[in-house]
């Protein structure tokens, strides 16, 4: 296997650095760069194959090369995974359907606003 050539990341690795950059470090760089590369590419596959799929149903054609959606899709999916948004309610009030909080000392039920007004009728 072929792998990225040392003196282009050394170029990158020394652009704002004022030490001599070990041949050790630019290693560790390559590996880690080539790793990622490989897990988007996997990744890169499997959206492809999706979108493949979905092509199908929708009585298209499939493609015949990975484009760069499914690189990009897989780009995300790596570097940024999806964090965790269903926790449930987090609040200590209790918050009513439009999205203000109400208040457990203020009277807010059918019959709080029905002695209103009655008292606004006298």
């Amino acid at each position: 296997m072929t792998g990225i050539p040392l003196k282009p990341l050394k170029i990158i690795l020394g652009q704002d650095c004022p030490y001599h950059i070990s041949e050790e470090a630019i290693q560790c760089v390559k590996d880690f760069t080539e790793f990622i590369v490989c897990q988007i590419g996997l990744n890169a596959i499997e959206e492809f194959k999706e979108l493949n799929h979905s092509r199908e149903k929708q009585g298209l054609k499939p493609l015949k090369r990975l484009n760069e959606w499914a690189v990009g899709r897989a780009c995300n999916n790596i570097l940024k995974p999806e964090t965790v948004n269903d926790m449930g309610l987090q609040s200590n009030s209790i918050v009513s359907l439009g999205g203000n909080t109400m208040y457990t000392h203020i009277d807010a039920t059918k019959s709080a606003k029905e002695k209103t007004l009655g008292e606004v009728r006298r």
